[in-house]
């Protein structure tokens, strides 16, 4: 007699819905962590860093939490094998989404977030190991493919604990869920009244906590509502899914495009430049618009940098005229990481930060030279107007293009003999 398979048993019409539905929220989380992994190498603070590992973890649990359900609908073995890691997947998700809640809303505090956190899941790890080796594994594959509706005799105890996963999850969720409503409602009460905040609290965040809400349902419905056996086929599972992969996307969205907390721009006096010798006062005009710029929040970018978008930048703000400018403030104005804008420059302009500052204050210098205003002047009294600091430093960039001048003429000399 041939062995139908056990996927086989199922209705083939119910297959692509049971397929289907969980396969929503699965690549959703996948995808979504791909993503904020690419958006690693692009971080303005090691805090950013540290929130996209800690959501990076987060969408690869809700993943793997997925991926057992339809292990358990069409890999009943598999599933077995893997349940101590569906029980992890189904608690550790709502913790870590309270540690990103926690995260987003700490007002420039350290995240303080106890590994106290992690100890009840660990021992209910612990327990099921330790109990499921002591059940032979035919008895626990049997609870499984009876949707734990058949308790084999002599472990009924072994029974009701092995198929209590969604009723943990629902406990974990609805508990961490209202500890993170509770750090949202002091968040908004702090951050509302004060009055240096210029980028004011975000509401995609409780967004996101209103629709996670809808993931509890995932483990409400076979639990309490409806047998695990029509779980799949039911509408109110579709809306559980599609409600989780929206969380997932907008939560990668927001936290790549940095539009959270922790980059709160606060109203602080700008610093003045530091007198010189040769400085020139600032008149009247220049310092109403100074006082300008700094009631002007600062720009949010996506952390992208193209050379349409930086060389404007440069076009417009004319950094290169303030002789103490470095690349961190570059780093600043763009909102780039230091390594990508370093990289950028070397690979586009073929020279490292400090010679390019060099080189547009070398042509500055120039246009100022050939201005009628210019004409007859020294070149040291010209200087600080170009952004040198001093002569020295003058001295320097010029015998550094000079030398870069005579290296690529002689290449070209040895290309002609060559040819």
């Amino acid at each position: 007699m041939i062995k139908i398979p056990y996927i086989w048993k199922v209705d083939i019409s119910s297959i692509y819905v049971t397929a289907i539905i969980p396969l929503i929220p699965f690549f959703s989380a996948i995808a979504s962590g791909i993503l904020v992994a690419f958006s690693l190498q692009d971080c303005l603070k090691r805090e950013e860093r540290r929130l996209k590992r800690i959501v990076l973890f987060y969408f690869s649990i809700s993943g793997i939490a997925w991926f057992i359900t339809i292990c358990y609908a069409f890999s009943p073995v598999l599933f077995t094998w893997l349940n101590i890691v569906c029980l992890l997947s189904f608690i550790l998700p709502a913790i870590f989404f309270f540690r990103i809640i926690r995260f987003l809303t700490r007002l420039g505090q350290p995240e303080n977030f106890s590994l106290l956190h992690y100890v009840l899941p660990g021992i209910l790890a612990m327990v099921t190991l330790i109990w499921s080796l002591s059940v032979p594994f035919d008895v626990q594959l049997e609870i499984v493919r009876g949707r734990a509706e058949i308790v084999p005799a002599g472990y009924e105890a072994f029974a009701r604990f092995y198929t209590l996963k969604p009723l943990f999850r629902v406990v974990f969720g609805l508990t961490y869920y209202l500890f993170a409503i509770g750090v949202l409602a002091v968040y908004y009460k702090r951050a509302t009244g004060n009055k240096a905040i210029v980028h004011r609290p975000a509401n995609w965040v409780l967004f996101i906590v209103g629709i996670s809400l809808a993931s509890l349902f995932s483990s409400v419905l076979p639990t309490f509502l409806m047998k695990r056996t029509e779980f799949y086929s039911s509408i109110w599972t579709l809306i559980v899914a599609l409600s989780i992969a929206m969380q997932h996307v907008l939560l990668a969205y927001h936290v790549m495009r940095r539009d959270y907390v922790p980059y709160i721009i606060t109203e602080k006096t700008p610093k003045q430049p530091k007198a010189t010798k040769k400085h020139v006062p600032q008149t009247e005009e220049q310092a109403v618009e100074i006082k300008e710029k700094a009631k002007a929040p600062r720009k949010q970018h996506s952390g992208k940098l193209n050379r349409r978008r930086f060389e404007s930048f440069i076009r417009n703000e004319k950094p290169y005229l303030n002789p103490d400018y470095k690349i961190t403030d570059l780093v600043e104005a763009l909102d780039i990481n230091r390594t990508t804008l370093s990289a950028f420059i070397n690979r586009t302009y073929g020279v490292n930060f400090n010679r390019y500052l060099n080189r547009l204050r070398l042509k500055e210098l120039d246009k100022l030279r050939s201005q009628p205003d210019g004409q007859g002047k020294s070149i040291s009294s010209l200087l600080d107007k170009a952004g040198f600091k001093d002569f020295r430093n003058y001295s320097r960039a010029a015998a550094a293009e000079r030398e870069d001048a005579e290296q690529k003429n002689g290449t070209d000399i040895k290309k002609g003999d060559t040819e």
